[in-house]
This record gives C-alpha cells, structure tokens and sequence, in this order.
C-alpha cells in the first residue's frame, strides 16, 4: 500500500499543480480584453479539430460493427457530447445571470466548438446506428451542417448559397432525431453568442461612455472623414494599363511601339487626373447643391427610370411644359430636403458620387461606357482611347467603393467627440451617417453583383430591358435583399416591393450574406450602441462624474493598497516579501524599471500601471489627470522598489520611512484629486477641465 501510494502521490501533485497553473491562465486571460482570447480560442478549435478526427475515425470503422457495437459507439460520442454541451451551458448561463464572471465565459468559448462538432458526430452516429443501410459519412455530417447553418438567423445561408441537401434517414426516426438536434445543439450555440456579444457590447458601451465623457475636458479635434488611401489614384492608372496587356494579347500589337508608348502616357495622365479628382471633388460638389439637386429632379422627370415609374408613374405622358414644371417642382422639394437633411454629411456626397459611377461605369451596358464606345472613336497609333477610358473608368470606381468600405469600418463617431457638448447635434449626425453607411454597403454589393454578372459568375433570372441596366438591376436586388433580410416589420411586403428581376447563383449569394451581415454589425448594431449612449449622456451629471473618475480611482485604489502594505513593512522592519529582478518593459518608455512581483502588492502595482494605459487613452499625456496619477505611481514604485532593489531593508530606515512618506503624500493627493471631482460632479458644478483641481493642489 505504501508503495502505491508512492507511485500515485507525484502524479497526483503533478494533476494539482497543472490544476492551478490552468486556473491561475484562465484568470489571467479572462482579465485581459476580448481580442487576447482569440488566440486561445484558436488553440482550443486546433484541438477540437483533432478530437473530431479521431471520433470520425471511430465512425468509420463502425461499417464493419454489428448494431450492438454501433449503439455502443453511438452511446461513447454521445456521452462526450452531453458533457461538452453541459460544460458549455453551464458556464454561458453563470455568465449571463453574472457578467462579472468573465472566466466562465472564456471557458464557454474555449469548449463550445467542441461541444458543438462532438453534438453533430453523436447525431451522426445515432443515425448510423439506427439506419439499416446507412448513407457515407461525409454525406450524414454535411446532412446536419446544413442544418446548422441554416439556424444562423437574418443571413438564410443555405438557401441564398443554393445548398440543398436530402434527408439520410427516412421514417419518423429521421424527424425525430432532426428535431432533437435542432432543439439540443443548436441553443447552446445561441446562448454563446448571445454572452458574448452582451459583453462585447457592455465592455464598448463603457469604453464609449468614458471616452465621450472624457473628450468634453481635452483639446477640441475637428472630425474628419477617412482621407483617400490613393488606392484611386493607383486604380485609374492600372486600370489604363491592363487595357494594354488586353491589347497585346488579342491583337498583333508589340510591347515596343509608339501604341505602347501613348498608352503609357495616357495612363500617366489618366492617374494624375484621378488624383486631382478625388482631391478637389467634395470640395468642388459641395458647393454645388443647387445644381446637383437640379439635375437629379430633370433626371427623375425626363428619363424613363425604375425610380420614376416608383416615385412618378404619371409623368410619362405628360407634356413638355408640364414635365418643366413638375421638375421645378422636385427639384424645390429635393433642394429643401438634402440641404436640411443631408448636405453637411460627408457619406452623402460619397454615396451620390459611388451610384453614379456603378451606374455609369460597371456591367456590359453601362450608359459612360457605351458612350465613349460611340462617341470617342480617336485611335492614336492604334490605341483604342475609348477602351483605355472605360477600363479606368471601371477600376476608379472599384477603388473608390473599396475606400469607402474601409470608411465604414473606421468611421470616427460625432457624439460625444466632436460635437461640442451638443448631444442631440451629435445624435443626429451619427444617425443620419449610419444610414448612409448602410447605403455605400447596398451600392458595392450591387456593384459586386454586377461585376459577378460580368465575369458570368452569376445569373439573373430576367434580363435588363428598358430603362433597366445590369447595374441598375443589380443595386436593386441588393437593396432588396438587405431590406428584406433586417428584422422587424416585413418593409418588402408592406410597400409591395417586388423583384423583377433577381441576381442568382452562389457567388450571388455569398455576397448577400457579406452584405446583410456587414449591415447588420456595422450599421445597425453601432446605430443601437449610439443611441444607448446618447441617453446616458443625457442623463446627468453626478452619473456621468462617477465613470469619468473610475479609471483614475482604479489607479489610486491600487497606489493606496501598496502603500499601506509598505508602512505596515516598515513599521515591522521585514520586507515580507520576495522581489525577483527582471526587466520588464512597461507601456510608456523605462521609466521605472520594476521587478518580477511575487505578491499581491506586486501585482496591484503592476495592475496600476497598466491601467495607467487607459487613463492615457481617455485625456492625453498632457492632462492634469494622467500627471497626477504618473507623479504617484512614480513615488511609490521608488517605495516598493526599483531595479530590483528592497526597499525596506534591515538598515538605512530613514531613508526607507522618506521614501514611503512621499508615496503616502503623492497617493493621499492623487486621491484627494479624484474625491474633490466626485464632490463637484455631485454638486452639478463639474463643468470645468478637470485640471483646475490639480493646479489648486500644486498651489498649496
């Protein structure tokens, strides 16, 4: 008995130390933001996909088991899959009733592709152990992704990809399992995402909040649009380029001519004109409301469009005076609406110029391109300048969709930043730029379905006729299908907006589903997030005071903490802990080098210096806020010890109690800082920078 319990007894030490250092990672982790746990998520799926290999390995050799070997296969994956949903259901419920419970929720990420993929080979195995002649594997598996596909709500994944897939086991058996399925393993799923956007959502809203508190006591910033990344420019010029290659390729041209010669010139020139254009556009058009305005109204009035038989069906057979007076007509109301609505937006100005240049310029009959076919029939050395001119023409506006995808990711925020204290100015501006994101993502799926529909990528079930382009075909079923996919109210059915002609295929329908999804968390979750800070803006003050001072306050609970441990050090005489020197490069540059903490002061030292990080990120080095927080941490780093020396050592107290002394003062004044601002917030008289307190202290 001794001698087993000498054999156990390190492997069991060994389990509990692997325990802890696991626990003490998972905390760790589980403190830091959410983009560090993409990693271990990562990780967590390399292992999950490993666990499915051998559980389809095990499945497979089940073709040569009889039904009781099948149903004990089926029993072992199916035991591994109710722990793994178990594990995952408990930690995600724990973490939605107690946000706070941050490592539960990491641990539910971690084990959720496991608990999902083991969910799917257990049903799989079930079917194969109650089929008398059982389908492939590959063919049951795909059988039950397809359905879990198909549960991701709004995007209709499988039927926008045409993915279609018949049943693998017929009978009352197959609906059963099917809906057990359904109800068993996918809820787990939603519940995951459901937590972790809450936090997500919870964690932005605060950061938000802070921010915006914040931005009302720093240096006014004018907003600024994203500058173009001159993809443009570069566009326009390749774009004249290729035209050559195309050249070289279907005709005897040769590489070294004076045709090569003009086109490289009319490259040049054309990249040099795309420059100027992007540069001088909005300035340019944005002093031209009037005339735009006008030209959209005659647009609307005189040409046969899918927007005039929707908008002003009886206007076709009207005569010339009378259209001249209905387009004065549209055009006073098309005026009075953009200047009142929407001119000071910049994202209406770029919407304009991208359908206009999707219509002008993409498919095979777009009207700029048949144009310049017609019109521009100069031929210097062979080159065909109406080509080159369309051909830029089309890569400019793939560019200048591209630019404005990436505005809609970084697009900056007005509330709270750069509204100057005037919420509901701040509100309405987001409000209105939001929408007109939502726009830019409906025009580049539409101008990805028509290029689609060129590169035959695609099909479309009727085929453009009359006032109807392949762009303009295209930019319609894409807003249709964005429309029609949001939640909420049926807007399709309502208005009795029906496709006449849609765009089909796969490659179809992936961009659809980009699209929807991108509309969805890039527009309309941003549009919520916006509003819910908008109304803790307003709600007061004393609320508003408190989240402002949290980070600071953070800081100085830390400071406060280690201070009180080394006076409680130094009235002893031992130092009561361990330091371990080790460099360690902190956020902002050497200026305390620390050591490796082995304590909880350490660690509450360390802790303040990264939160030191955010204070940065809410008011600038240059704030009273982060000097103040800097001149403590600073003194008590020296107290707790720098370069890996104590100090609290057995001799030279008075320099030992000096050093502490001046931490107490720095802390005791950096806390006062923060409690005097908390008393003015309350009092509803923090309106000032926050900077007036410190000064007052350095006064004294």
């Amino acid at each position: 008995m001794d001698r087993l319990e000498r054999l156990l007894t390190p492997v069991f030490d060994g389990y509990d130390r692997w325990r802890d250092r696991t626990q003490h990672w998972i905390d760790e982790t589980a403190g830091k933001p959410i983009r560090a746990w993409i990693a271990p998520i990562l990780l967590a799926f390399a292992a999950t996909g490993a666990l499915v290999g051998l559980l389809r390995l095990l499945l497979a050799a089940t073709d040569g088991f009889g039904p009781f070997g099948r149903w004990a296969v089926a029993g072992f994956i199916g035991t591994v899959a109710v722990v793994m949903l178990l594990v995952v259901t408990r930690n995600v419920v724990v973490s939605l009733a107690d946000p706070s419970q941050r490592r539960l929720l990491l641990i539910a990420l971690i084990t959720s592709g496991a608990g999902i993929l083991a969910s799917v080979q257990a049903v799989v195995a079930l079917t194969i152990a109650l089929s008398d002649s059982p389908p492939p594997l590959w063919t049951i598996e795909r059988f039950y992704l397809w359905r879990l596909v198909g549960s991701v709500p709004l995007l209709d994944i499988p039927a926008r990809l045409e993915w279609t897939e018949p049943p693998v086991l017929p009978g009352l058996a197959g609906h059963v399992l099917e809906l057990a399925f359904t109800l068993v393993v996918i809820p787990p799923l939603v519940r995951v995402g459901i937590a972790l956007y809450g936090h997500a959502e919870d964690r932005a809203r605060e950061r938000n909040y802070s921010e915006a508190l914040a931005h009302r006591f720093r240096a006014r910033k004018f907003w600024t649009s994203l500058s173009d990344p001159r993809l443009t420019t570069i566009a326009a010029g390749a774009g004249a380029g290729w035209s050559l290659v195309e050249l070289y390729l279907h005709t005897s041209t040769r590489v070294l001519s004076l045709t090569t010669l003009a086109g490289v010139a009319a490259a040049a020139a054309l990249a040099v004109a795309a420059a100027l254009a992007v540069r001088w556009m909005y300035d340019v058009l944005s002093e031209q409301a009037a005339l735009i305005t006008l030209a959209c109204a005659a647009l609307l009035v005189w040409f046969d469009s899918p927007a005039r038989r929707f908008m002003l069906p009886s206007v076709g057979p009207l005569g010339a005076w009378a259209k001249i007076g209905v387009t004065l007509a549209a055009w006073l109301v098309l005026l009075l609406v953009v200047l009142v609505l929407l001119w000071s937006d910049p994202e209406f100005l770029e919407a304009l110029v991208a359908l206009t240049l999707v219509i002008g310029f993409l498919g095979a009959d777009a009207p700029a391109t048949l144009w310049l076919h017609h019109h521009l029939t100069w031929r210097p050395w062979g080159l065909p300048f109406d080509q080159l001119l369309a051909t830029a023409g089309g890569w400019f506006t793939v560019a200048f969709l591209v630019h404005l995808l990436w505005a809609v990711i970084r697009r900056q925020p007005i509330l709270g930043r750069a509204d100057y204290g005037d919420t509901a100015s701040g509100l309405r501006r987001d409000l209105r730029a939001y929408v007109l994101r939502a726009v830019h993502l409906v025009i580049a799926a539409g101008a990805a379905l028509t290029l689609l529909r060129s590169a035959h990528a695609a099909a479309v079930s009727a085929p453009a006729a009359g006032p109807w382009t392949e762009a303009s075909q295209s930019l319609t079923a894409a807003a249709w299908h964005v429309v029609d996919s949001l939640p909420g109210p049926d807007v399709t059915v309502i208005l009795d907006w029906r496709l006449t002609a849609d765009v089909t295929g796969r490659w179809a329908g992936l961009v659809v589903i980009l699209a929807v999804g991108a509309t969805v968390l890039l527009v309309a979750l941003p549009l919520v997030r916006t509003v819910a800070l908008w109304a803790r803006l307003t709600a007061g003050r004393p609320r508003s005071s408190d989240a402002l001072a949290s980070v600071p306050g953070a800081i100085a609970d830390d400071l406060a903490a280690v201070v009180d441990f080394l006076e409680g050090a130094a009235a002893s005489g031992e130092p009561g802990f361990a330091l371990v020197p080790r460099a360690r490069p902190v956020p902002f540059g050497s200026r305390v080098e620390l050591v490796s903490p082995t304590s909880a002061p350490g660690r509450r030292l360390v802790q303040a210096e990264l939160n030191m990080a955010a204070l940065v990120r809410l008011f600038g080095h240059e704030s009273a806020w982060y000097q103040a927080a800097d001149q403590a941490f600073a003194a008590t780093a020296r107290a707790f010890g720098a370069h890996g020396q104590p100090a609290v050592p057995h001799s030279d107290a008075g320099h030992r109690q000096d050093t502490v002394a001046t931490a107490r003062a720095r802390v005791d004044e950096y806390t006062a800082l923060i409690a005097g601002w908390r008393a003015a917030g309350q009092a509803g008289t923090s309106g000032g920078d926050p900077a007036v307190v410190p000064a007052v202290a350095e006064g004294r």
